[in-house]
This record gives C-alpha cells, structure tokens and sequence, in this order.
C-alpha cells in the first residue's frame, strides 16, 4: 500500500477514536436518560395505580348507613377511610417497593389521606374538608410521594454516573361516593338484581320519608341485627297497602307469566335472576323516559300465600330496591301497577300471623352492580351507592 495512503488512514482512525472518545459522555448521558425516564414512567404509573386503589377504597367508607340517620360527625367513617385507603395503597407496589402512607384520621389540611365534600355537579371544584360541612363529606384524597421522608426518591440507574442520586415524584386520586336514584335493571354476568317483586304506593313512601310515620325499630349497621326502638329513621308498612288493585296485595311478574308460590319466594330471597331479566328488551327492566312520570308497567299476581314468610324474614336486614308505583288497575290476575321509582329499603319486621299482619321497611343504601343509577340524592334519602374516581 502506498504509504501517503496507509499514513491518511491512520490518520482518520485517530481522528475517529478522540471524536468517538469525546462523544462518549454525550451517549452515556443519552443512555442514562433514556432508561431513567422509562424508569421514572413506570414508577409514576405504578403510584397512580396504587394512588386509585386507596382512594377508591377509602371512599367506600363514606358509605355508611349511619349517614341515612343524619350522621354530622364523621369520625368513625374518617377513621375507616385512612384504615382502608392505606390497606390497599400499600398492597400495589412502586419500582418493587410498597408505598409509605401516612394516615390523617384527624383529617388536617396537607394530609395525604384527605377526607372531604366535591360537588358532584362542577368538575372543577376542589376537595371541600372542613368539619362544618361533614355531612356532606363524599370524596377521598390520596397522596403518594416518593420522596427522602417517603420511601426515598425513584432509583437512577445510569444517571447515578452523571451525579443524580434520584427523582421526587407525586401523584394524587380523588374517588367519590354517592347515594344515586334506581333507573332500572341490566344483567351483568351471573348477578341477580336485588328487586323485591312487592311493590309500594308512592305516598305511603312519601310519607315516611316526610316522617311523618312511625320510628319503632333499629338496625345496627356494625352487627346487622334488628332490634326494637327507633333509630332515627321513619319506617313504613310494605304491607297491608293503603292502597292497590282488589284482589291483589301488591306482588307483580318479573321476567315470569306467573308467579307461584316457590317462583315469588325465590325472588325474594335471590333477587331476580339474569335469565328473567333476559325477557325484557336488552335485558333491561328500566324506567321509560319518554313517559311522563318516567314509568314501567308491571302486572301484577293475585292475592298473598303465608309461604313467602320465610322469604321474606330470610332477608330481614338486607337491602333490596322496592317498586314504587303511582298509579294501578285491574283487580286479581289482571291488576297492573305503573312503577315510577325502584327505592332501595330494607324489611325490619315481617309477621303474618293475628292482626294486624305487616312488613315493616324502612329507607337504606344499597351496593348493587345490577342497578342503574339516575340522579345524586342526599345521604338521609338512601339510595344506590356509587363510587367512582373523579380526580
């Protein structure tokens, strides 16, 4: 080889080499941000996941039926939420490691488990937690950091060669609980719905509701017994009606074209099953709103058969949703009853034998994957409970 040429060659390699020798920071610095960022995205993931699991439990907490009696004080509940929202936080891990979460039972500002009210119709509000309005307390704040007080910062792995010892990261989850109306029905999977096929007369339900009835009985949320004496909430008569179609106490079809003894019992100690929910269109039983009231027609089962009592004490203490109706007809196997409402109660007392005979409910919340919410309502009306993230 010509030496001018072997010479410029080893000229170029040497070139190649310092340039290859300067550039090497630049491509370490390229590697290391490259797999810390990927680090960092994972870790920002993996606490937002944790972050929507505490929140979502905790939230879960808020709805207590004491909050149908008029609960101001939430201190239980409170308690429950940080016990809860750090139970399931620290259940996910963060880059291998369980987040640190401090609990704030006494609900100060700053915490990382906050307790407090969002209005449900702004999406822009902020987390409300002063202890004047506890009432309305409905939502769940959760925190993490990663951070020295905090589990200590997300790892770097090759920025540590460039002098970085790790990232400070945070995230926050807000999960909301509310007590909603009852639209209707939907078959999800192998669930029953909870709707007891005995309808109610909506102004006898207005009525307790107005409290304007009787308070005899309570029902202890801790235990789930009933007991006598009231508890603050009003309660009515599910039966005897005050009114209805003659010769029919108030008992209807559902997915059935009739309804024995055993199918009525069964109903009311299951609930109704997917395959009756299958009759009605999109296996749907549902509120129609192109009617006004917004209704659904039921037809109704002649007369009352003391084999249902069984049944019916079975679920004493459960909550189930009652069809409200406004207006009926007929009589016997041909009566009809147009609902306006699905309201969810619980049955106290049940006795069918002397006089007077009665069932005895009174309002409660209820958690039920086959209902259909409508509208938000207040804690002390009941209702479908829901829970959902909203920040």
């Amino acid at each position: 080889m010509n030496p001018r040429i072997r010479h410029a060659l080893v000229e170029r390699r040497g070139t190649a080499a310092v340039i290859a020798a300067a550039l090497l920071p630049a491509f370490i610095g390229f590697a290391a941000l490259s797999t810390d960022t990927a680090v960092i995205a994972v870790a920002r993931s993996q606490m937002s996941t944790a972050a929507d699991a505490a929140a979502l439990a905790g939230a879960w907490q808020l709805a207590d039926e004491y909050r149908v009696r008029g609960a101001t004080s939430l201190t239980n509940e409170i308690a429950a939420a940080n016990t809860q929202a750090i139970a399931l936080g620290t259940a996910n891990t963060v880059i291998g490691m369980a987040p640190v979460i401090h609990s704030n039972t006494s609900n100060q500002a700053g915490g990382q488990i906050m307790v407090g009210y969002l209005d449900p119709t702004n999406p822009n509000s902020t987390l409300y937690s002063s202890s004047t309005a506890a009432s309305l307390f409905n939502s769940v704040q959760v925190n993490l950091l990663r951070d020295t007080t905090h589990g200590g910062p997300v790892p770097t792995v090759f920025a540590q060669l460039m002098g970085f010892k790790g990232t400070n990261i945070s995230v926050s989850s807000t999960a909301t609980a509310l007590p909603y109306s009852i639209n209707g029905f939907q078959a999800v999977g192998s669930l029953n719905a909870n709707l007891l096929p005995i309808v109610l007369d909506s102004a006898t339900w207005q009525e307790m509701m107005d409290g304007l009835s009787t308070d005899q009985y309570t029902y202890n949320p801790s235990t789930g017994q009933v007991t006598s004496g009231p508890d603050g909430i009003y309660e009515s008569q599910l039966y005897p009606v005050s009114s209805g179609s003659p010769g029919n106490w108030g008992t209807i079809k559902v997915g059935v074209s009739n309804n024995s003894t055993s199918t009525l019992a069964a109903q009311i100690q299951y609930g109704i099953t997917p395959g009756q929910l299958a009759t009605y269109p999109n296996n749907t039983i549902q509120l129609d709103a192109t009617q006004s009231p917004p209704s659904i027609i039921f037809s109704g089962n002649p007369g009352i058969s003391a084999g249902i009592k069984s049944a019916l004490n079975s679920i004493i203490g459960k909550p189930v949703a009652v069809p409200i109706y406004d207006e009926a007809g007929g009589n016997g196997n041909n009566a009809w009853y147009r609902v306006i409402a699905f309201q969810p109660a619980r049955i106290l007392s049940v006795s069918f034998q002397g006089n007077p005979k009665y069932v005895i409910i009174q309002p409660c919340l209820l958690n039920d994957a086959t209902a259909i919410a409508g509208t938000a309502q207040s804690w002390t009306s009941g209702g479908l409970i829901s829970v959902q993230l909203t920040r």
